[in-house]
């Protein structure tokens, strides 16, 4: 029965993180975009909800398409998880284990390298500013696998 409960809970807990992924992946930018409307420019929550709204999809901002830009990266990663955590049995601990701290170290080298670009690049405004929207999916899927093979060696001495 326990073992039942424990696969389950993997199973669930594996479709949790997918779902996490991709969404963290397309709302980074957001929360971005009203954390600087809030510290940066004094805004109330209200006015940084209104002006992210106005700028959803509007002409020169469109942070859904910045959004869309940023998730690629975190999609290609829910899959990875998907599929490498859906085919892993709990009944073996130490790989389930191992496999569960590479990719949540790759997820969250992924989401500090996105938050700190995103930020920065809003905070510090400038004309060449964009690239870094367009060259920060490249850097982000060839950060995923360094941080999961990081999470893999501590997953090695940690996990036994």
């Amino acid at each position: 029965m326990s073992e039942t409960v424990s696969h389950s809970r993997f199973r669930r807990t594996t479709v949790i993180l997918y779902w996490a992924c991709i969404g963290l992946g397309l709302t980074i930018p957001w929360f971005a975009v009203i954390l600087v409307d809030l510290l940066k420019h004094r805004q109330s929550i209200g006015q940084a909800l209104h002006q992210w709204r106005i700028h959803l999809f509007a002409p020169g901002y469109n942070l859904f398409l910045v959004g869309l830009l940023n998730a690629v990266p975190f999609v290609l990663l829910a899959l990875f998880l998907l599929l490498h955590l859906g085919r892993t049995s709990s009944h073996s601990f130490p790989l389930a284990g191992r496999r569960m701290l590479g990719v949540t170290t790759a997820a969250l080298a992924a989401i500090g390298l996105s938050a700190w670009v995103q930020f920065s690049t809003l905070w510090f405004p400038d004309a060449q500013g964009a690239l870094a929207y367009i060259f920060l999916p490249i850097g982000l899927t060839g950060l995923l696998p360094v941080g999961y093979a990081v999470g893999r060696v501590l997953g090695r001495l940690l996990v036994r």
